[in-house]
């Protein structure tokens, strides 16, 4: 009888976590806001280290906001550009400005 109980709540619990993880899964698909500014952070800390280290990033609404400073405007133009690309980005709003 114990093992039945504890089989049955072990598959109650799976199931839960399953059903957890589709929601987890569906809501942080691309589209989904903190995804696209973690994948662009992700991005930051990865491939382009010294284009980002002074360029922030924010999202609404699958608007990507960028703003802080750049050494050259290839460094602004790129940063655009990888955001622009990521998946579920609608627009790329650009405030980056050239260091002085």
């Amino acid at each position: 009888m114990k093992k039945t109980i504890f089989s049955l709540a072990t598959a109650a619990l799976l199931a839960a976590s399953i059903s957890a993880c589709s929601t987890v899964d569906s809501a942080n698909k691309w589209g989904s806001d903190a995804w696209i500014t973690t994948k662009l952070k992700t991005e930051q800390m990865g491939a382009s280290p010294a284009i980002w280290s002074d360029i922030n990033v924010d999202t609404n609404n699958g608007v990507v906001q960028l703003s802080g400073f750049a050494k050259t405007q290839a460094d602004i133009n790129k940063a655009v550009d990888i955001a622009r690309k990521t998946d579920g980005v609608k627009s790329v709003v650009n405030n980056v400005m050239l260091k002085p």
